[in-house]
């Protein structure tokens, strides 16, 4: 991976609405879990061991559409999106942690309680496989045991741990500083934060607007997990997005995932080309219809970059862009960072 692909974890996607404005709304997560009247897991919960406070929080994003995941404890950070795959009609998340690890997985229910099977990729490249349940005791009390899978893929009859987690009361929103985890010190893996600021592309994080006609792009980026992580939002009219851009070291690739009020779900990847740095996409739109393209970015200054869209088709780029957006850093509200 060359330095220069660095600029790409601080790009933003700024041109998904185009290709979702037309989307067909379908059942969404919201639904799915009201449904299957698993709505008691969103809230706050807290639990404690040996090592202290255990905090794991579960809240509603994009119009019910995505849940967002954070868990807590010592000095370890996770953060997750939970959505609703339109091709595989299952329940998906994926997230990263401030250890320079990955994870994605499914949930599923299971005779009443609620499985989060899940595959955590370590800074090294170890794979470790779990099973996570979720049994409902009362409306605020839950009990969340974690099993180890075998090699063939079946769970250990006994858990490695067991505890009961407390539903904690609403609480004021909170800045998002406080939010996004610790802030970013020195490790022993390589980290996203690192990546960019070699390639001095720190100017990247901030508020930007397009304009196109009458229609406007407001797009947000920020740093989370110590620089581990990229939060992305995007809004344009109606439509909103939020996706996570991650780094795993093992792996050695900038990826990022994501979602939209209608109903998609985003997965991509980015690389260098001869033009700039390009974000590869696939959008898997409402009943499962499957769209790829690609961005690519070009800085103009410091304070403003183009992006322009490529439809691909069989494989094949196409030789012009289809849109050129420029898009100008914004300026923060008194007191803002």
């Amino acid at each position: 991976m060359t330095r220069r692909m660095a600029s790409s974890t601080m790009a933003v996607i700024v041109l998904l609405a185009v290709c979702a404005a037309s989307a067909v709304a379908q059942q969404k997560l919201g639904d799915f879990v009201a449904d299957g009247g698993y709505d008691w897991i969103i809230g706050k919960w807290v639990a404690t061991n040996d090592d202290g406070k255990i905090e794991l929080e579960y809240k509603w994003g994009l119009d019910k559409h995505i849940v967002l995941a954070e868990l807590k404890m010592g000095d370890y950070r996770y953060r997750g999106i939970i959505m609703l795959d339109p091709d595989s009609s299952q329940v998906v998340e994926a997230g990263a942690d401030n250890k320079g690890g990955t994870v994605k997985g499914d949930w599923t229910d299971e005779g009443g309680d609620l499985v989060h099977r899940l595959q955590h990729t370590g800074v090294n490249g170890a794979v470790m496989k779990a099973h996570v349940v979720y049994s409902k005791v009362d409306a605020d009390n839950v009990t969340i045991s974690m099993y180890g899978v075998d090699s063939s893929g079946y769970r250990n009859s006994e858990p490695m741990s067991k505890l009961t987690y407390k539903r904690q009361p609403a609480a004021a929103a909170t800045t998002d500083a406080a939010s996004s985890g610790p802030a970013s010190q020195a490790s022993d893996h390589q980290t996203l934060g690192d990546l960019v600021a070699q390639g001095g592309y720190e100017w990247m994080a901030g508020k930007w607007l397009a304009t196109d006609g009458d229609q406007k792009y407001e797009l947000e980026h920020k740093w989370a997990l110590g620089k581990h992580v990229v939060l992305m939002d995007l809004k344009m009219g109606d439509f909103a997005y939020h996706g996570m851009v991650m780094f795993n070291p093992a792996w050695q690739e900038i990826f990022q995932v994501g979602a939209d009020n209608r109903g998609g779900v985003w997965k991509g990847t980015w690389d260098q080309s001869y033009e700039g740095v390009t974000h590869r996409v696939e959008y898997t739109q409402p009943y499962a219809t499957v769209q790829r393209m690609e961005h690519v970015y070009v800085q103009d200054s410091d304070d403003a970059f183009k992006v322009k869209e490529y439809s691909v088709t069989a494989g094949s780029r196409a030789s012009q862009p289809g849109r050129t957006l420029t898009f100008n850093r914004q300026k923060t509200s008194a007191g803002g960072k």
